[in-house]
């Protein structure tokens, strides 16, 4: 089974400006998500996919293979759907470029869940890990997902889900924004057009849930680090200092 990893890498970003391009340990953002991909071993190739110029200049000058998108998309997976095709791999692992700390022991996980699926009725995996407190059941930045019995997702929001209206206490899960798919299936999603629901809510994995499609949930236990802020680009920092 081949794998390779794609890191959909676009410029433009509403809450911190040219993120991907900002200093992370004496390295730009992009350059530091891509060093760790690197250093997991997991994979037969890792790969940017941008469609900036700026973007481009910096991967060139730590010598990064990338692939220039020509089209316009309006998400991450659209962005390396573009060239599922010319890509001759079994899975294809979709690593967003402001998440610098995606761990090795993940990885594994979902590498290993396609290798026990004999019949290839998985083509879908991502990652959810439980949410502790209200606040952060509570944040719309953070996606939740409902799973079944089969840990397949039933639904994602930016609401609190699973609404209690008893005693009883539901675990809440988070969403971690990796996604791991069979080529084949990539190619499939690539045909699929945006959703009602995607739209609403602005979650990708939904246009796969409203097509019937499933995405197998593997639970995690240590959460991402992604850098949408400045509070978030010091605890990247933070955890930066404690490796070294």
């Amino acid at each position: 089974m081949t794998i390779s990893a794609l890191i959909p890498a676009r410029l433009n970003s509403t809450r911190l400006e040219k993120k991907l391009l900002i200093d992370l340990g004496g390295v730009p953002l992009i350059v530091r998500t891509y060093q760790n991909i690197i250093s997991t071993g997991l994979f037969n190739e890792v790969i940017v996919v941008t469609d900036s110029d700026e973007i481009i200049a910096v991967l060139n000058e730590y010598n990064i293979k990338f692939f220039k998108s020509i089209k316009s998309h309006n998400t991450g997976t659209d962005r390396i759907a573009e060239f599922s095709e010319k890509l001759k791999t079994d899975i294809i692992i979709n690593i967003q470029g402001d998440e610098p700390f995606v761990s090795r022991e993940d990885l594994i996980k979902i590498i290993e869940e396609f290798k026990i699926d004999t019949t290839n009725e998985i083509n879908l995996i991502s990652l959810m890990i439980k949410l502790k407190n209200a606040r952060d059941i509570s944040n719309p930045n953070n996606v939740k997902v409902v799973v079944d019995n089969s840990h397949d997702a039933i639904l994602f929001s930016r609401s609190s889900i699973p609404f209690s209206r008893s005693d009883f206490k539901p675990n809440f899960y988070k969403h971690i924004g990796v996604y791991a798919f069979r080529n084949t299936f990539l190619r499939e999603f690539a045909k699929y057009h945006q959703t009602p629901l995607e739209k609403a809510e602005m979650i990708e994995a939904l246009r796969v849930v409203e097509n019937g499609k499933k995405i197998r949930m593997i639970e995690i236990f240590k959460d991402h680090v992604s850098i949408d802020t400045v509070e978030d680009l010091k605890i990247a920092e933070s955890i930066l200092n404690e490796k070294w």
